[in-house]
C-alpha cells in the first residue's frame, strides 16, 4: 500500500529571510511524500533545490508544474516536487525561489525542511498471509 503525505505550502507562508525555520516533514521508510509549492510560471521565478537531502535518506521521484486553471493564460499554479524516504534518519532539504539565469541575484523566496524518517512499524514490514497457502 503506498501512502504519500501532501504538504500544501503557501507563498505568504514561506519567509524571505536568508535562513527560513525549517519545517518539519515526518514520514516513514518507504512512504512517498510531495511538497506543493505555489508559483506562477509566467514570472520566470521558479523553484530550485538549493540544498537537496541526503540522498542515502531521501530520493527525489519527480516534479511537476500544475496549472490551477489551464484555460487561463499567464495563471498561477503549483509546483509539486515527489521524494520517496529510503532510510532512517534525519535530513534537511532548502529550496529557493530564483529566476535561474539571474545567478548573482538572491532569492526571492526560501523554504527549508527537516525530514525525521521513522522505521517501519512491525505490521508494515510483514507481508500479509497469503490466504491460499
Amino acid at each position: 500500500m503506498k501512502f504519500s503525505l501532501l504538504i500544501c505550502l503557501a507563498l505568504a507562508w514561506l519567509t524571505t529571510a536568508g535562513a527560513a525555520e525549517p519545517k518539519p516533514i515526518t514520514v516513514k521508510v518507504g512512504q512517498e511524500f510531495k511538497l506543493t509549492l505555489q508559483y506562477n510560471m509566467a514570472t520566470g521565478y521558479q523553484w530550485v533545490l538549493a540544498k537537496p537531502p541526503e540522498a542515502k535518506l531521501v530520493k527525489l521521484l519527480g516534479t511537476e508544474y500544475k496549472r490551477l486553471d489551464p484555460k487561463l493564460i499567464g495563471a498561477g499554479g503549483d509546483m509539486v516536487w515527489t521524494f520517496q524516504a529510503l532510510a532512517e534518519g534525519k535530513t534537511e532539504m532548502g529550496l529557493n525561489f530564483v529566476r535561474p539565469w539571474d545567478k548573482g541575484s538572491k532569492p526571492a523566496e526560501t523554504t527549508n525542511f527537516v525530514v525525521v524518517i521513522q522505521p517501519k512499524t512491525d505490521t508494515e514490514k510483514k507481508p500479509a498471509p497469503n490466504p491460499g497457502s
